[in-house]
């Protein structure tokens, strides 16, 4: 497994998990448990691992993901 980025908050860690799966793309959240320690919030990021194999399409999809155009909700 390779780390492919790190959150600080939880919930967001959980959207992007969820943007690869449904690409068919296996993932783990490493160190979310380990956050439940007081103060460990600010100094434990969650790691979003992927299997070897698959890091960089993770990594691709992940970087177009974030390059793609804002949708204003007006």
């Amino acid at each position: 497994m390779v780390t492919i980025r790190e959150f600080s908050n939880e919930v967001e860690a959980g959207l992007v998990q969820s943007f690869l799966k449904d690409n068919e793309i296996e993932s783990m959240l490493a160190d979310a448990n380990a956050r439940a320690w007081i103060g460990a919030q600010l100094l434990v990021p969650i790691r979003l691992q992927v299997p070897d194999e698959q890091a960089e399409r993770a990594a691709a999809l992940l970087h177009a993901f974030d390059k793609a155009p804002q949708v204003d909700e007006e």
